[in-house]
């Protein structure tokens, strides 16, 4: 949904099962009109089955533009953006942009992008459902203006057998439970909703250069650097919270001692990883375990 005519109410922007992009415009008493299909060069435009709308201003030059999915059984490209040469209250699409990841177009089967600053760094990255039930995060390395995608980490592993995020997920993200981080919301095809709670602790952050820790529920998605908050044992009478934490791969295995501040994690993999915290004994409290993504 996004107010597509700039009226002050909400439209509906759908994708079609046939590939095409229809646009339904709020009227005063809140009914919906069919305003017409999406159209570039004033043709329809219509993908290769399964069309996925994602209104955005991509390059933020304060027009709206078409971030368009599709299925794209045999497509070189399955990812495209649509760039607004109108007006923002009334968008005119010329030729579409292939939207590529490590100078190789998308061609995963059943596309659903999305575009979000999911690890907090101001530059809008790229999340992606696709067959099978997996949601991949793409970090945005070039400008908020300009995106730029390489690698990828599953934010939600492929399941080939359960589905266990929906098939193919149409993903989005708000803060569901009110704790001040996103949560995942997505549905599937077969009309299946699901939600994903973040469980990250507070104090676990991002950052690309060693900065003050911070204590406000950050982000799990990491590049370089995971920030951990400073020793409890600088405080006097505070001995019984030094943390213990250790990082563990997805098997349980530690392969990291941390140590509160800065701590170098280039050497590491991309994927999942675990932040075990153990307390001291006197504090009689039990260890915390947060999710973290490594990403390059």
């Amino acid at each position: 949904m996004c107010d597509w005519n700039n009226d002050g109410r909400l439209d509906l922007i759908t994708g079609e099962r046939n590939g095409y992009y229809t646009v339904f415009l709020r009227n005063e008493d809140s009914t919906l009109t069919n305003a017409g299909r999406i159209q570039a060069h004033g043709v329809d435009i219509v993908t290769n089955n399964n069309a996925w709308p994602t209104i955005v201003d991509w390059n933020l030059d304060g027009r709206k533009d078409l971030l368009a999915g599709q299925e794209g059984i045999g497509a070189p490209c399955n990812v495209y953006v649509y760039l607004n040469e109108g007006t923002d209250s009334l968008p005119v699409f010329g030729d579409s942009t292939p939207v590529e990841h490590g100078g190789s177009q998308f061609n995963n089967y059943r596309c659903v992008p999305l575009l979000l600053d999911l690890d907090g760094d101001g530059k809008r990255d790229l999340v992606l459902g696709e067959w099978y039930s997996s949601v991949r995060f793409y970090t945005n390395v070039g400008t908020d203006t300009n995106p730029v995608f390489n690698t990828f980490v599953n934010l939600v592993e492929p399941d080939p057998v359960g589905f266990v995020n929906g098939n193919p997920p149409r993903v989005n993200f708000t803060d569901w439970d009110g704790d001040g981080d996103l949560d995942m919301i997505s549905c599937d095809y077969y009309g299946s909703v699901f939600l994903r709670r973040n469980i990250t602790a507070a104090g676990v952050e991002e950052r690309c250069e060693p900065q003050a820790a911070s204590l406000k529920p950050q982000a799990t998605v990491i590049r370089g650097v995971l920030f951990l908050p400073r020793d409890m044992t600088e405080l006097p009478g505070n001995s019984d919270r030094v943390p213990r934490p250790a990082l563990l791969d997805a098997s349980g295995r530690s392969v990291l001692e941390l140590q509160p501040g800065a701590n170098d994690v280039r050497a590491l993999a991309p994927g999942v990883y675990f932040v075990r915290s153990e307390p001291s004994a006197a504090s009689h409290q039990p260890s915390v375990v947060t999710k973290v993504v490594v990403t390059q």
